[in-house]
């Protein structure tokens, strides 16, 4: 008969044992998750064993965007691709080990059982140790589970297919882009709100076609897919003097079928009461060395110099004659070409100034320029006049201050300044400057590599570009728990605003010119009976300043289950493209939530929207352009 001295040994003995069992099986489970790389690794740095998620993290500085990388939160998200995805990169001695887990277990138990009392307090001395031991061991699995998670379809880490687009794309090394990771599926009862900030930017699309067109995959990190789903017209409908904000469902050929595709559209007016049209605009041209190198393509080569000289000559002719151009130059130092002119009468003489002082020698000093071209816009913003600032640069800054922050913070930020930014040339380039230079100083980022694509910037979009209809937008998007299990944003990641944010107008969020509009996507699963039942599947919410009245509006739209196509094929075709456009992006940046069949189905897909639509050049590119990238995939 045992007594309770007895029961508490054999309990406190069990627990340790229970501890020392986890460890085992846990440690077992690690070994065996590790490849023969990892231990090469864990020979050549011993340290650095200590702290395995640290030498696999490749998140940067993600957190700082608010959004998580998906490898960070796959325990969000229902079963999917993913998931399959890391079961095949499971070893195959995986269940080996955890048998051999069990047995150890069983053997342990045994020797509790038959253990002396005084046994005791050397499993407990043994229990900090085995503590630690868990901790590490569980640290190594959740390591080689991230690993896995963050494969891609064809059975690579991002990491290594990262390592391999360099590989085939040399000059990608000169060239700066940030990697803001892939946002994950979101549980609506963890979270059923989702906020950002709206942005209308264009550039990651020419981006990747410059590099396509030039026989390689764009490295990852240089894919927004928002960015590839706003190249393209929405088919909006717009709306005098106030925003259309429009919701679309439909089941699409690359989701799963419990899941559909949520498209939120936002469509600014071409005319608002109290739109801003800059009465002066400040042109900052970078004249380094760099801007001597190629703009396009190799089939198409153009000077970058050349190519900025076309897009101001553009702009001069598109401008109201009323409006006053200054022009400022730099590369080692910056000077002022051009007090503020009036461009009636003087577009000639504005234009052979440029082509003679603006040419490519020196240095980049990006902070040179950017003040001494704000000294003059305050100057002019001081006088009552609405002023916009664009700078035209490869972005490689490498003299002065180096960093967004550090230029911005020299600059300093005035709300009645825009900064819009035109990128150009590839290799080298700093997408991750221009892009964020234009997101914290209320402009808009497009790119040019030819001079069609100047020509659609400053001619076909000029009034866009000028413009301002809003101020700080952000979207807010509500789903109904009771009809959504889980929503995925393609893109925007780097654009995430805290859900308690939305309605805090000193946050800082996106600006919209004049006609101008913006595309969300969301991949929905849906819970059994959300066609049954009231209420809107979700609903999404826009805020913004009007900039001259800086009166805050909200503006709304629902959508309610009749409103969910039942087919691909029955979704409009504005829909299918912006669809076809995201999933090309997911996949040239090895999403997670892709598959190798992808590729041929967009072909496909983009082919027949192409059909439906007459035939656009801008959709007609995208079709040319996905049968590149399998082309080269393929290799």
């Amino acid at each position: 008969m045992e007594t309770r001295g007895s029961e508490r040994f054999r309990t406190r003995t069990n627990r340790s044992v229970g501890w020392l069992g986890a460890v085992l099986a846990l440690s077992l489970l690690a070994v065996s998750c590790s490849g023969p790389g990892d231990e090469a690794a864990d020979m050549a740095a011993p340290d650095s064993a200590a702290s395995p998620i640290d030498s696999t993290d490749v998140s940067g500085d993600r957190a700082d965007s608010g959004t998580e990388s998906y490898a960070a939160t796959t325990t969000a998200a229902p079963r999917s691709r993913t998931d399959d995805a890391m079961a095949e990169l499971e070893p195959e001695e995986e269940p080996m080990a955890e048998e051999e887990a069990f047995v150890a277990l069983e053997a342990a138990q045994a020797a509790a059982d038959a253990a002396p009392a005084e046994a005791v307090a050397e499993l407990e001395a043994a229990m900090a140790a085995a503590e630690t031991a868990a901790e590490a061991a569980m640290a190594a699995a959740e390591t080689a589970a991230e690993s896995a998670a963050a494969a891609t379809s064809s059975g690579v880490s991002r990491e290594e297919a990262a390592a391999s687009d360099r590989r085939r794309c040399p000059e990608c090394r000169a060239n700066t882009f940030e990697d803001y990771g892939v946002n994950p599926f979101v549980d609506t009862y963890e979270d059923n709100l989702s906020t950002f900030a709206l942005d209308v930017d264009t550039a990651s699309y020419v981006v990747t076609r410059n590099y396509l067109e030039g026989g390689q995959l764009p490295p990852i990190e240089a894919v927004r897919v928002e960015e590839f789903v706003n190249y393209f017209d929405g088919g909006y409908q717009p709306l005098i003097d106030e925003f259309n904000v429009t919701l679309e469902a439909a089941p699409t050929p690359f989701s799963d079928p419990d899941r559909v595709m949520l498209r939120v559209g936002v469509q600014a007016p071409e005319v608002l009461s109290d739109l801003v049209i800059p009465d002066t605009v400040v042109l900052v041209l970078d004249r380094s060395g760099s801007m001597g190198q190629s703009a396009g393509p190799a089939d198409r080569p153009m000077e970058r110099m050349t190519l900025v000289h076309e897009a101001v000559e553009l702009l001069l002719a598109g401008l109201p004659g009323s409006t006053r151009v200054g022009v400022v130059a730099y590369n080692d130092r910056a000077d002022t070409i051009l007090d503020p002119t009036r461009v009636s009468g003087n577009a000639d003489w504005i234009m052979d100034e440029v082509r003679y002082w603006v040419q490519p020698g020196g240095s980049t000093n990006a902070e040179a320029g950017l003040t001494l071209g704000y000294r003059m816009a305050l100057s002019e913003a001081d006088r009552g006049r609405a002023v916009l600032v664009l700078l035209l640069s490869d972005g490689v800054a490498n003299v002065g201050a180096t960093r967004t922050d550090d230029i911005l913070e020299e600059i300093g930020e005035r709300g009645d300044i825009g900064l819009s930014t035109i990128g150009v040339g590839l290799g080298p380039f700093n997408d991750e400057l221009m892009e964020q230079l234009a997101n914290k100083a209320d402009g808009t980022y497009h790119y040019i590599d030819t001079p069609a694509e100047a020509r659609r910037i400053f001619v076909e979009n000029l009034t866009s570009l000028l413009a301002s209809v809003a101020r700080d937008a952000k979207i807010q998007v509500e789903f109904d728990r009771d009809k959504v299990i889980s929503y995925r944003l393609l893109g925007f990641e780097n654009r995430a605003i805290a859900d308690e944010d939305f309605r805090d107008d000193t946050r800082d969020a996106g600006e919209v010119g004049a006609g101008q509009s913006s595309t969300a996507l969301y991949e929905v699963t849906l819970d059994r009976g959300w066609d049954r039942g009231r209420g809107p599947i979700a609903t999404a919410t826009l805020r913004y300043r009007r900039p001259a009245s800086e009166r805050i509006t909200e503006t709304w739209a629902s959508l309610q289950p009749g409103d969910v196509e039942r087919s691909f094929r029955d979704a409009n075709p504005h829909f299918r493209l912006a669809v076809v456009a995201a999933e090309f992006a997911e996949v040239l940046r090895d999403s997670p939530f892709v598959e190798d069949r992808s590729m041929e189905e967009l072909s496909y897909q983009a082919d027949r929207v192409a059909d439906e639509l007459r035939r656009d050049a801008d959709t007609e590119e995208l079709v040319d352009l996905i049968d590149t990238a399998r082309g080269i995939r393929r290799r």
